[in-house]
């Protein structure tokens, strides 16, 4: 009978239940009434410790547990490939499309279609004798998987007296009936297994089969074994991030600091600051994000804040500075095809054209000024007072009295008295106040002073475009002080305007004086300096104060053209053939890009920090022409204003390289040739400078042939194409890798993953070794376990998996797949038992004669959660707080790998292989997970930071990394591939290991105390680095190199040495060598000779022997090779 206990204490994932007297460990229970689960994991009389893996929030003592005397187990069936599952085995979209896209709590869903027909076709008779492991029938689960329906392991021996004709049946039904000693067995397609308990098999193997991932520098130097286990290390905080400082434009129009955004959002979350890595839920944080239908508004989930070693620093020629960790993703041109890639930043290099946004559109109304926060501030005009008495009238009748007013808006009763007798002038705060109380809409403008004798001064209640315009005038070019605001401009006409705002805003008139050698308009007004400072003038060190007040980021466009319109008439100039905007403060240069960009008008930034000067540059006839219209129209009568109308009636078209588009011009060459069909010269389109010269094609002229090319464009084209309307390709002038140790952010921004952000508006975007590996590697099944990555990166696995294709058959990847999904912001406890159902559903495709790839990303993610959980139990701790069991979980892990021969009939071999990445904090190799898994591994690919930094990918340290099955596997190389593999390889690894000891005789005496043969060594090692090391996943050739190249290249290289060796001997200078025309085409030869043309690599080789035999040669006549 089910045990039924009652909770006494929740911790986090951590519950306590007493009454639970006959449970067992390991048991599945359902705790609380929405019978979320849970695992039982340790118990002490009739108190059982559970770990729940599911959220927790609301549970509560008291609360039933219901215990079903079963471990946590996994459904075993067709309809497994190609699933998305969470940490206990729920299928996520099934999840969706049942309650939505976040997961509810105690939702239960089938792991695999109870529904679906499956076509079975049997493989033994009535009355044959069958075992645990017997294949009984055939399911094709994929066009890539045949699923073998097999006798379960916990079954008995006995004889089919049923077994089901071939047809279509649910996993449900019984397909066949044996009979056993214990009476009769019904057998389905499905079935169940615990996962903590390894599943059984008949011989355990010796790993001598290779694992074939098609990466050169792992299949070569460090090859991993079908059934071996094998590590990739790589340090937290490495991810997608950006520094701090970094502003975030908000779906507002403010731009905030994305620290400030992490400082608040932790204030709502108990958390402990100290950790190295935190993510923290938020919501309602609207921002702008980039998508196929442009530049849009989305709502970010989570803040991120890490560290890393590393930043890529980036200047494009706009003047943009970007600063961003490594494996942070761009959006880059790819000029050949005119797609808009996602790049990681360390790839970026010179040349390249990033995407930045041309134009930001914002949603916002007109501001309403916040007056009621400003003190001391009171209404004198007589229509005022008169409404103050009215609705102070009103509210006296709604209360009943003024003593219960003054109670109930919170003011002295003799304050408010006195107002009520006029005794003194109310409060502009109490007016609004009031007014607020009463539901009343407030007038349009007040009239106000400071003080009885100050000035009375009209103040606008709302944010408008002269007021902007006013403030942009005072910040280029005026100051305040305690009792008066002073502007200085010796051009008369902005004088005037100044005058003119300064009257029709505040119905104030000021004092014209001369300040030395410049023109001064000073105005008295302490309520004027009041409302100054509240709208964010500062009142001391203005220079480097200076910012864009935020109630201009949220208004409309009319009024941010009204702030850049004051700051330019006081700040800036037509300057020969370009408007320049400058300041000292490199903020206010900053927000003013921003304010630009709203406006759709380009800019380039230029900060000059020896002067303590930034600029901002407007040129070209399109943008200067926007600016005008849309900035200065309304003023063409001041003299700045009309020498710029003066110069774009006299100049042509001039565009610069922003408005063009920087595609490949054979690119353009065929967009031209599709659209050949039409007589373009009709429709106004004249070709001959694309084709002929090469000239850049215009944003106007690709959006003229769009219409005219009938659906005849490439539709990643034709998507760029459309979205030029809101962003423009910025070129990359500089590159540079920063070291140091840097707190990193990032914003998780589902399904588009990425935000506008940065000093000056840019695209910011929110593991190619273990991506690489799931697709190139010859195992049949692959399975992908996300051990609490962050929800971004493990989204991106998500939506990439599935458009991958499976290079072997060109049907999908996920034909071969399964996903298991458990992100870091779900309950800690599902991590293990993400572990444990992954491997469980690996042994059981092993079972059916599969080679299958598990990769687990992280392992260290689980045994942090093993930390949280051990603590919440207060159990003693080991090192750096982990569990003493630590060590024996990992290895639990890792053993349940091996090449095997399976239980029953036919006979089978399968194999788990396992590779597990681990996330040591800050690196550190050292730490406790890293440690014990390295117990536990035989195959360690160190991922070195300082390659990736320097753009050599796979970045894997030939030095740091090992192999233990290079031995065991060497038979099948050279039965299989080559008789010399073993040999080659060895003495190809030599000359790198040898390079490696070098290196250290140069970083200390320089490179001209070796002798020349040792400098050779160094030469080789660097082809090997650049022809053989090197990998590029994006290479069509070059992205998988089969064993059978591998070789070929191997043994050039080594004769290559042994040939450049024996010619030093001979006499022939090392500057010869190097000079050699083969070197180039060897390192080349990974990219232009395909796997299916070896015998090219013959020719090779006659080239390279042909051309020393010549450098011989010319010793001996003493004449040297090229004539010298």
């Amino acid at each position: 009978m089910p045990i039924r206990g009652r909770i006494i204490w929740v911790a986090g994932p951590a519950v306590r239940a007493e009454g639970m007297m006959g449970a067992k460990m390991y048991e599945t229970v359902y705790v609380g009434e929405e019978k979320l689960i849970g695992e039982i994991i340790k118990l002490t009389g009739d108190i059982a410790f559970i770990q729940v893996y599911e959220n927790t929030s609301g549970l509560k003592p008291g609360e039933p547990v219901y215990g079903t005397g079963q471990p946590l187990t996994v459904a075993l069936g067709p309809g497994l490939i190609g699933s998305i599952y969470d940490g206990v085995q729920r299928p996520l979209i099934s999840i969706a499309k049942a309650v939505g896209s976040f997961i509810k709590r105690g939702v239960h869903v089938p792991p695999i279609s109870l529904d679906k027909k499956w076509k079975f076709t049997p493989t033994v008779k009535k009355g044959q004798r069958v075992e645990p492991g017997d294949t009984i029938g055939i399911v094709e689960e994929t066009p890539l998987i045949q699923h073998k329906i097999m006798v379960p392991p916990n079954s008995r021996r006995g004889e089919i007296l049923e077994i089901a004709e071939e047809g279509e049946y649910t996993v449900e039904e019984i397909i066949a009936v044996t009979k056993t000693n214990g009476g009769e067995e019904q057998l389905k397609m499905h079935h169940r297994w615990p996962v903590r308990q390894p599943r059984p098999f008949g011989e355990r193997l010796d790993p001598l089969v290779p694992l074939i991932t098609g990466q050169r520098v792992l299949d070569t130097l460090f090859p991993m074994a079908k059934g071996g286990t094998g590590c990739i290390p790589g340090a937290f905080g490495t991810g997608k991030c950006v520094p701090p400082g970094t502003p975030i434009l908000l779906s507002d129009g403010t731009l905030v600091p994305i620290d400030e955004l992490f400082r608040e959002a932790i204030t709502n979350h108990d958390i402990n600051e100290e950790d190295e890595e935190l993510i923290v839920p938020i919501s309602r944080l609207k921002i702008i994000s980039f998508s196929s239908e442009g530049l849009r508004e989305f709502e970010a989930s989570h803040i991120y804040r890490g560290r890393s070693k590393y930043l890529v620093k980036l200047v494009t020629s706009s003047g943009r500075e970007i600063k961003v960790t490594p494996l942070h993703k761009l959006f880059k041109l790819d000029p050949e095809t005119g797609r808009i890639l996602e790049t990681p930043a360390i790839s970026i290099v010179r040349g390249d054209f990033l995407t930045m946004p041309r134009k930001i559109t914002i949603r916002s109304n007109y501001q309403p000024i916040p007056l009621e926060d400003v003190e001391d501030l009171y209404i004198c005009g007589d229509e005022d007072l008169k409404l103050v008495k009215e609705i102070m009238e009103e509210a006296r009748q709604k209360v009943g009295s003024i003593k219960a007013l003054a109670r109930t808006i919170g003011l002295n009763y003799n304050t408010l008295m006195s107002y009520w007798i006029c005794m003194s002038k109310p409060s502009l705060k109490f007016f609004i106040k009031l007014s607020e109380f009463l539901g009343r809409e407030l007038p349009f403008e007040f009239t106000v002073k400071s003080s009885s004798r100050g000035k009375s001064i009209k103040l606008p209640r709302y944010m408008t475009s002269k007021l902007a315009e006013f403030l942009g005038l005072l910040m280029s070019n005026g100051k305040i002080t305690k009792r008066s605001v002073k502007f200085f401009n010796n051009n008369l006409l902005v004088i005037s305007r100044f005058t003119q705002l300064l009257r029709e805003l505040f119905q104030l008139d000021g004092r014209e004086k001369m300040f030395k050698t410049v023109r001064c308009i000073e105005i008295n007004s302490r309520a004027l300096v009041k409302i100054l400072i509240f709208l964010g003038f500062p009142a001391m060190k203005k220079s480097k104060k200076l910012t864009v007040p935020s109630i201009i980021l949220r208004s409309p466009d009319d009024v941010i053209a009204g702030f850049i319109r004051g700051y330019y008439l006081g700040g800036g100039l037509l300057n020969k053939d370009v408007i320049e905007i400058s300041s000292t403060s490199r903020e206010l240069i900053h927000v003013l890009s921003y304010l630009l960009t709203r406006l759709g008008i380009l800019y380039t930034v230029r900060i000059d920090e020896e002067k303590n000067k930034s600029r901002i540059i407007i040129s070209g006839i399109d943008e200067i022409e926007k600016f005008y219209s849309i900035v200065l129209k309304e003023i063409r009568e001041i003299d700045k204003v009309a020498s710029i109308k003066k110069y774009l009636e006299t100049q042509d078209e001039n565009r610069t390289l922003r408005q063009t588009t920087p595609l490949n011009l054979q690119l353009i060459r065929n967009l031209l040739e599709k659209n050949r069909f039409l007589n373009l010269r009709e429709v106004g389109i004249n070709i001959y400078n694309y084709i002929s010269t090469g000239e850049h094609l215009s944003i106007f002229m690709l959006n003229r042939i769009i219409p005219s090319s009938q659906g005849r464009l490439d539709q990643d084209l034709a998507i760029s194409a459309q979205a030029l309307e809101e962003v423009f390709f910025d070129k990359v002038e500089d590159v540079e890798i920063i070291s140091g140790d840097f707190t990193v952010y990032d914003l998780t921004v589902p399904y588009v993953h990425n935000f506008v952000g940065g000093h000056t508006p840019c695209l910011l975007h929110n593991t190619v070794t273990l991506h690489q590996l799931a697709k190139w590697s010859d195992a049949r099944v692959i399975l992908h376990i996300g051990c609490g990555e962050r929800g971004n990166e493990e989204s991106e696995i998500l939506i990439k998996f599935p458009e991958m294709t499976d290079p072997y058959s060109g049907r999908p990847l996920m034909e071969r797949t399964i996903l298991i999904a458990n992100t870091s912001n779900m309950p800690v406890a599902a991590r293990e038992a993400s572990i444990y159902t992954g491997v469980t559903i690996a042994e059981y495709y092993r079972d059916m004669g599969y080679d299958v790839l598990l990769v687990a990303d992280s392992t260290s993610r689980w045994a942090e959660a093993l930390r949280e959980i051990s603590g919440r139990l207060e159990e003693l701790p080991a090192e750096e707080g982990y569990p003493s069991y630590l060590s024996s979980r990992l290895a639990e892990f890792y053993e349940r790998a091996g090449r095997v021969k399976t239980l029953g009939n036919p006979e089978r071999i399968g194999s788990v292989t396992i590779v597990g990445a681990v996330s040591p904090p800050g690196g550190d190799f050292t730490e406790p997970v890293t440690t014990h898994t390295l117990r536990f591994v035989r195959v360690f690919w160190a991922l070195d930071p300082n390659l990736a930094y320097s753009r050599h990918y796979p970045a894997i340290n030939w030095i740091q990394s090992y192999s233990a099955y290079v031995e065991t596997v060497s038979s099948w190389w050279e039965e299989n591939i080559d008789k010399e593999w073993f040999k080659l390889r060895h003495e190809f690894y030599q000359i790198l290991r040898r390079e490696d000891e070098l290196l250290e005789i140069v970083r200390l005496l320089g490179p001209e105390a070796l002798p020349d043969d040792e400098k050779l060594i160094l030469d080789v090692a660097r082809m090997i680095r650049e022809g053989f090391l090197q990998q590029s996943a994006y290479d069509d050739v070059d992205s998988v190199c089969k064993p059978e190249k591998q070789v070929e290249m191997i043994r050039l290289y080594v004769k290559f040495y042994e040939l450049a060796a024996h010619a030093l001997e001979r006499g022939i200078q090392l500057k010869d060598i190097r000079a050699m025309k083969i070197i180039a085409e060897l390192i080349r030869s990974k990219s232009t000779i395909p796997n299916d043309r070896l015998d090219l690599f013959d020719e090779l080789e006659k080239k390279m022997e042909e051309e020393f035999k010549q450098l011989m040669i010319s010793v001996s006549t003493g004449v040297s090779v090229g004539g010298r």
